[in-house]
C-alpha cells in the first residue's frame, strides 16, 4: 500500500494563514463579547454583563426576531420556488432555457443598491406600504437565483436512469418525485435553505429601502448604532446567532455527508423550533392598542422613559433606527412609510421642509415647551419652530489623550501636526471634514465657494499621510485602546469615552466648529399626529427629559432638567464653548448642486495615498 503524499509545509502555513483571515473576526468578536467594557477597544476582564444586557435589551432583540422571522419566510417560500423553477428548465426543452438562466442570474448580477432602490420605487408606484410584507418580498427576489442554480447544479449529475428504472417497477411519476428525485437533491436543497438563510440574516442594503414600521433588523438595528457607538451587546448577540447558524451548517454537512436520518431530522427540528419559537417571541400575548411609530437614531431614547410613557398612556411605542439623514430622506420620499415622530438633524429639517414631508406642529398642545433654552429655539433651518423642536444639541470637537499629548490643543491646526503622524482620526464624514479644514481657511463650513473648496481639499491631501483613519463609528475606541492621539470627534461619544478614562479631553477649536442640533418633527404622512405631540410633550417634561438625558448620554436643551443631571453632563463642553468661539461655529446647511463639488474632493482625498 502506498503512503499518502505528504503535504508541503508552505502550503499548510498558506491555509493557515486563509483560514486565520478568514476566521480572526469572527473569533475575537465572540471573545470581546465576554469584554467587562462598554467599548471594545480595551480587554478589562471577563463577564456575562453583555449576555444578560442583550438578552434585556428589548429593540435589539425584537429586531433579532424580526431578522429571524424574514429569514425563516425567506428561505421556505425562496426554496420552494428555486427547486421548482430548476426542476422545469433542467427537465425542460427548447431555447428559452438559456434566456431563464440569464433571468435568474440576474438579480445576483446586478447591485444590491439598485435592486433596493428599484424595489422600492416599484411599492411606491404601487401604493404598497413599506412593511414586512416589502421586506419579504424582497429578500425572496433576490435569494431564489441561489437556490436555483444550486439546485440545477445537483440535477445535472443525477443519473436518469434511476428514475426510469423507478417508473419500470411500476412507480407513477409523483411517487419516483417524492421517493427517488426529492432524496437525491436534499443535499442541495439543504445547503441552498442554508445560503438563503445565512443571505437574508445578512442583508443590509436592499432591506434599507424597503423597511418600514415594525420591521428593523438586526442588521439596519447595527448600523443605525454608527452615530451613537457600538457596544458588546452586539458582540452577544451576534455569537449566539453565530453558534445557532454552525449548528445548522454542521447538521447540513452531516446530512449531506450520510443522508437524512432520524436523528438528523430531530436535530433540525429541535433548532428550527427553537430559532421560530423566539422570532414569534410574545407576538401571541400582546394584547391590540394603538401604536405610536417613531423612527430615531439607536441609543438614543431611554428604554425607561419609553416604557413610561406607556404605562401612563397604554399607548405601545415601537422604536425603529436608521443610519443616516440621507435613509430618512429616502423613505419618507418614497411616500409609503408610516411613521408618526422622527427625529433629523438640522440640516435635513430644511430639506424636509422644502419638500413638504413635515406637518406644522400644534404649540399649543405642548406646554412643557417652556422648558427649553431659548437659544436652541428659532434656528436658521426653522426660525418659527414651524415644524420641529430640538431634542438633542451638541458639537463637533477634538478629543486627545493628556497622557499622550502634553502640549494644549485648542485648534483645528491640531491635526495637521506632523508630530501626531499616525495617531490623528478624522470623522468618515464629507462635510464634517470639509468643514474642519475650511474654518482652519478661515471660511464657513457651508462655503459654496470652488476656489474656497479647492483650498480646503489641497490642505486635506497634505494631512492625508499624517491619518490614521476616517472613522465615524469608533474614533472613541480608537483613543481608548492608544491607537488614536488625536481625533475629530462627536461630544456625545467623547463624554462616554471619558468614563472610561479620565485621560481623554474633549475641546472646541478657537476658530469655530459644526453645531449640532436633532430635532422633534411630525412626518406629513403620519397616522397618529396626536399621539406625537403627546409624546413629544412628555419628553420635555423636565424628569422624564433628565432621566433621558443620564441614559443616553447626549445633552438635551432642556434648562429645567439641567440640575439634576449626572456630573459629566454638567460639565457638558456646550457649557463652556467661549462666545468668540460660538459666534464663529454654525450650523450645516444643504449645498444644493455644490455637493456635487464636495463629493468629488472627498472622492480624491479619499483616494489620496
Amino acid at each position: 500500500m502506498s503512503a499518502h503524499p505528504r503535504t508541503s509545509p508552505a502550503l499548510v502555513v498558506w491555509m493557515g494563514a486563509t483560514y486565520l483571515f478568514l476566521y480572526a473576526p469572527v473569533f475575537v468578536l465572540a471573545v470581546f463579547s465576554f469584554n467587562d467594557s462598554r467599548l471594545l477597544a480595551v480587554w478589562r476582564g471577563f463577564t456575562w454583563a453583555w449576555y444578560e444586557a442583550a438578552l434585556s435589551n428589548h429593540p435589539m432583540l425584537e429586531a433579532l426576531r424580526t431578522s429571524l422571522l424574514v429569514a425563516a419566510l425567506t428561505t421556505l417560500i425562496a426554496t420552494m420556488l428555486g427547486t421548482s423553477a430548476a426542476l422545469a428548465v433542467q427537465r425542460g426543452h427548447g431555447r428559452l432555457r438559456s434566456l431563464w438562466d440569464a433571468l435568474f442570474l440576474l438579480p445576483i448580477l446586478v447591485p444590491e443598491i439598485v435592486v433596493g432602490f428599484a424595489s422600492v420605487a416599484f411599492f411606491g408606484w404601487i401604493g404598497l406600504r413599506l412593511g414586512l410584507l416589502t421586506v419579504l418580498i424582497a429578500h425572496v427576489a433576490f435569494s431564489v437565483s441561489y437556490v436555483f442554480f444550486v439546485v440545477r447544479a445537483r440535477l445535472a449529475t443525477l443519473d436518469p436512469r434511476l428514475e426510469e428504472a423507478a417508473m419500470d417497477l411500476g412507480a407513477d411519476p409523483w411517487r419516483v418525485f417524492w421517493k427517488v428525485t426529492v432524496p437525491l437533491l436534499v443535499p442541495a436543497i439543504a445547503a441552498s435553505a442554508l445560503l438563503v438563510f445565512t443571505l437574508s440574516l445578512d442583508d443590509y442594503v436592499i432591506t434599507s429601502f424597503v423597511a418600514g414600521a415594525g420591521t428593523t433588523t438586526l442588521p439596519l438595528r447595527i448600523y443605525s448604532m454608527i452615530k451613537t457607538g457600538i457596544t458588546p451587546e452586539v458582540n452577544a448577540i451576534s455569537t449566539l446567532l453565530l453558534l445557532a447558524t454552525l449548528a445548522l451548517m454542521a447538521l447540513a454537512f452531516r446530512i449531506e455527508q450520510r443522508g437524512m436520518t432520524r436523528t438528523h431530522l430531530v436535530l433540525a427540528g429541535l433548532i428550527l423550533l427553537g430559532l421560530v419559537g423566539f422570532a414569534f417571541g410574545d407576538i401571541a400575548m400582546r394584547r391590540p392598542r394603538a401604536t405610536l411609530n417613531v423612527l430615531i437614531w439607536s441609543n438614543y431614547i431611554s428604554p425607561r422613559v419609553v416604557r413610561a410613557f406607556e404605562e401612563k398612556t397604554g399607548v405601545s411605542v415601537n422604536i425603529e433606527t436608521y443610519d443616516s439623514n440621507e435613509a430618512l430622506l429616502a423613505k419618507l420620499q418614497a411616500g409609503v412609510v408610516a411613521y408618526d415622530l422622527i427625529v433629523p438633524s438640522d440640516y435635513m429639517v430644511r430639506i424636509l421642509i422644502r419638500e413638504d414631508l413635515l406637518q406644522p406642529l400644534d404649540l399649543t398642545r405642548l406646554p412643557n415647551l417652556q422648558h427649553l433654552d431659548p437659544s436652541a429655539l428659532r434656528l436658521p433651518f426653522d426660525p418659527t419652530n414651524t415644524y420641529s423642536l430640538p431634542y438633542t444639541r451638541g458639537v463637533t470637537g477634538i478629543g486627545y489623550r493628556t497622557d499622550k499629548i502634553a502640549s494644549p490643543i485648542g485648534s483645528w491646526a491640531d491635526l495637521w501636526d506632523t508630530r501626531w503622524r499616525g495617531r490623528i482620526v478624522m470623522l468618515d464624514d464629507m462635510r464634517e471634514v470639509f468643514g474642519a479644514a475650511l474654518k482652519l481657511l478661515g471660511y464657513s463650513l457651508n462655503s459654496t465657494d470652488p476656489e474656497q473648496l479647492r483650498q480646503a481639499r489641497d490642505l486635506l491631501l497634505r494631512q492625508k499621510p499624517l491619518v490614521r483613519a476616517y472613522d465615524s463609528a469608533n474614533f472613541d475606541q480608537l483613543l481608548l485602546s492608544g491607537e488614536a492621539w488625536i481625533a475629530q470627534a462627536w461630544d456625545g461619544q467623547i463624554i462616554k469615552a471619558r468614563r472610561e478614562n479620565p485621560h481623554i479631553e474633549f475641546v472646541v477649536p478657537r476658530e469655530g466648529t459644526t453645531l449640532v442640533v436633532d430635532n422633534l418633527c411630525i412626518p406629513r404622512s403620519a397616522e397618529h399626529p396626536d399621539l406625537a405631540h403627546d409624546f413629544i410633550n412628555f419628553l420635555l417634561d423636565p424628569a422624564v427629559a433628565a432621566e433621558n438625558m443620564n441614559d443616553i448620554m447626549y445633552l438635551m436643551p432642556n434648562r429645567s432638567a439641567w440640575p439634576r443631571l449626572r456630573p459629566e453632563l454638567q460639565r457638558h463642553p456646550i457649557f463652556s464653548i467661549p462666545p468668540e468661539r460660538l459666534r464663529r461655529s454654525e450650523y450645516l446647511q444643504d449645498l444644493g448642486p455644490t455637493t456635487v463639488l464636495y463629493d468629488r474632493y472627498w472622492t480624491e482625498v479619499k483616494l489620496a495615498r
